[in-house]
């Protein structure tokens, strides 16, 4: 079965038409494919549906795995596994969906993070500055390009060298690692991941990104229904965020469309300041 898990993420790779919800399933229906690792936004076009009954496991990564996914894909598959890493350092941590603890839901659904689970074995995480910086064997030790080492690196005085992620975190009591956005993501104080895991409860969002206005204060991006819009403000009013954007469809990143593009996003954002409705 991992073989077929395989050729599914190869086939990906390889026919960008595969991506249709329709498509998938019936591949996943004629390949009887038991596990899937695949990336967040083919997820989010999976979670409506019903699987094919071979489908065992599905194991997801490569952008941020917020609450209310996962909770989708609870109820349609046995299990469902979020995975953080990077290119750099693959894997950091891990957390399968049963795992997760009443009293963790409420704290994501509070805006507090997402958690990211245990960290793997022989993986060591600290933060630094709210920086997650990783150390251990599978961990990229230097570029080949080495001028990118002195941003990216970091050198303890014991020698280890760790990896600086870019990504804002915390550890919980229980060593677990909780995810917060990208560092350069933070507006007014605010992380991005816990504003926009809690702003994905509410009624008509479809997509959300927290991003800086002109004058540096925060604002809600949102895909939705716009008939919401009052409510939204209401309610990041109460987040701290003075100013919701309603967008016709959210920049993404182009490798998976998992990631929003923040910068792309601020830019069409300060473009269009004057206006309430971006097209």
């Amino acid at each position: 079965m991992p073989d077929r898990a395989g050729a599914l993420s190869r086939t990906f790779a390889a026919s960008p038409a595969l991506r249709s919800r329709a498509t998938i399933l019936k591949y996943l229906e004629r390949r009887k494919v038991a596990r899937l690792l695949i990336p967040p936004a083919i997820c989010e076009r999976l979670a409506a549906s019903r699987f094919p009954s071979s489908v065992r496991a599905i194991l997801t990564g490569g952008g941020p795995v917020y609450p209310d996914l996962i909770r989708r894909l609870m109820a349609r598959v046995p299990e469902a596994h979020a995975v953080y890493g990077s290119t750099e350092a693959e894997l950091i941590a891990h957390i399968a969906a049963s795992e997760i603890t009443t009293s963790d839901w409420e704290t994501m659904d509070a805006g507090q993070g997402i958690l990211a689970g245990d960290p793997a074995a022989r993986t060591l995480i600290r933060i630094i500055d709210d920086e997650i910086q990783v150390s251990g064997p599978h961990v990229n030790k230097s570029y080949l390009d080495r001028t990118q080492d002195a941003s990216t690196k970091a050198i303890g005085a014991d020698g280890v060298v760790w990896h600086r992620t870019g990504d804002s975190g915390r550890v919980d009591a229980d060593g677990r690692l909780w995810l917060l956005g990208r560092i350069d993501a933070r507006v007014a104080g605010l992380f991005a991941f816990g504003v926009e895991a809690a702003a994905r409860l509410w009624a008509g969002v479809r997509q959300v990104a927290l991003c800086p206005g002109c004058n540096g204060a925060a604002i809600l991006a949102i895909v939705g229904d716009a008939a919401q819009e009052d409510d939204w403000r209401a309610r990041a009013h109460y987040l701290g965020i003075e100013k919701v954007v309603i967008l016709d469809e959210m920049p993404l990143d182009r490798r998976h469309g998992s990631k929003v593009d923040y910068a792309k996003l601020k830019q069409r954002i300060e473009a269009s300041q004057q206006s309430q409705h971006i097209g």
